[in-house]
């Protein structure tokens, strides 16, 4: 793992839900990937680089397999051209990769899309996290996108501005909806708005949720917030609280930010605020632009949210490997994680010490129309962000 050089080639592995509803996304992923490694001439240190896309999902699921991913990592892990790992696309799908590349070297995994806090800092519902994920003791992973405590924050802002009063507060029970429901519940009372009710787990892919939408109907609430996948539900959720309480306003974060959730939702889909934690592709600034325009020519359609941040990740990925300039997975896995003042497609950025992207922006997104519709950006309160840890 640690030759003198680079050897003839090196190869990076993605590991993302090629299957089910979620392929839009990950095609999204992988192409800014590509287009990353166009522009590198798909070569490192004087090495060829070999991509692997490899699928973490099934039809049968429509989502993530839990098998399907750890297998990925173990095949990552045993190759030793392998030199960095880019997944997962669903937050909850990481736990199941990261130990198994912790042991290999450590052998890096960077993820574009990821956001469960867990996976990086403290959560007060599961204490045994971060360090679990981590066996050797030495940090692997890092993410260039917004983990959900500070997602979480920015969503309670907006509810405050937007005048709400109670909210009623949903998560899929699964690490990724919980992780941005509890702390967006802990800002809104911080926020002086009332919390009605929950964070509460639904049942995942219910056949309706009617039963539920009569309670949050009778809280009286002005608002409701999931936290959650689209594939726990959340097109039958929607349908069931908009025939409930059509005045209603629901929020969510960005794990329903992608055309999938227009399609499931539908006609329920409309007015629903949505936060995405950065700026999504359309937004860019400085060299942005540029990429937006040039994904959009090269594929046929628009990239999705996570585009920008692939396309980071994996210029970190490659400046690293070409620093150390030899096959050292240790060594290339802390140069990335040492990144600082990275000027890319998200502006100048660094990681901290956990391994997290340091920017603080959220996107504010509503649905019009059967599109998304972009509202504007706002930067995290300075006194909310600091109480940001998942206690």
């Amino acid at each position: 793992m640690s030759g003198d050089g680079l050897g003839e080639q090196v190869k990076l592995v993605s590991s993302l839900t090629r299957s089910g509803s979620s392929r839009g996304q990950s095609d999204s992923v992988v192409n800014s990937i590509r287009l990353c490694l166009d522009d590198a001439g798909w070569q490192v240190g004087g090495a060829r680089i070999v991509y692997e896309d490899l699928d973490d999902g099934s039809e049968e699921r429509g989502s993530w397999d839990p098998e399907l991913e750890a297998a990925n990592a173990r095949r990552a892990a045993a190759d030793p051209d392998v030199l960095a790992y880019i997944g997962t696309l669903d937050a909850d799908a990481a736990p199941y990769s990261i130990p198994i590349l912790n042991r290999a070297g450590p052998l890096l995994m960077v993820s574009p899309c990821n956001t469960y806090p867990g996976l990086t800092k403290p959560v007060s519902f599961a204490p045994e996290q971060p360090e679990v994920f981590y066996p050797t003791g030495k940090r692997n992973y890092a993410r260039t996108a917004m983990s959900d405590d500070l997602q979480a924050l920015g969503a309670a802002q907006w509810a405050r501005e937007v005048g709400a009063a109670g909210v009623y507060v949903l998560h899929d029970e699964e690490p990724y909806g919980r992780g941005v429901a509890e702390p967006f519940a802990e800002a809104c009372r911080a926020l002086g708005i009332t919390v009605l009710a929950g964070p509460e787990a639904i049942t995942r892919r219910a056949a309706d949720y009617r039963a539920l939408a009569n309670r949050i109907r009778e809280t009286g609430c002005d608002l409701v917030y999931y936290g959650g996948i689209i594939q726990s539900g959340a097109g039958a959720l929607w349908r069931d609280i908009r025939e409930a309480l059509p005045a209603v306003r629901l929020l969510a974060p960005d794990a329903i930010f992608e055309r999938a959730f227009l399609t499931d939702a539908g006609e329920a889909a409309e007015q629903t605020l949505i936060t995405f934690g950065g700026i999504p592709p359309a937004l860019l600034e400085g060299e942005g632009p540029r990429f937006y325009e040039r994904y959009k020519r090269t594929f046929g359609l628009e990239p999705e949210s996570y585009a920008a941040s692939t396309y980071d990740a994996v210029t970190v990925i490659l400046k690293a490997i070409e620093a150390v300039g030899r096959s050292d997975r240790e060594a290339i896995t802390e140069a990335v994680l040492a990144t600082r003042d990275h000027k890319g497609l998200l502006g100048r950025w660094s990681f901290d010490e956990n391994g997290d992207i340091d920017l603080s922006t959220i996107t504010r997104i509503e649905v019009r129309d059967g599109k998304f519709a972009y509202l504007g950006t706002a930067e995290l309160s300075p006194g909310l962000a600091s109480r940001s840890a998942v206690r």
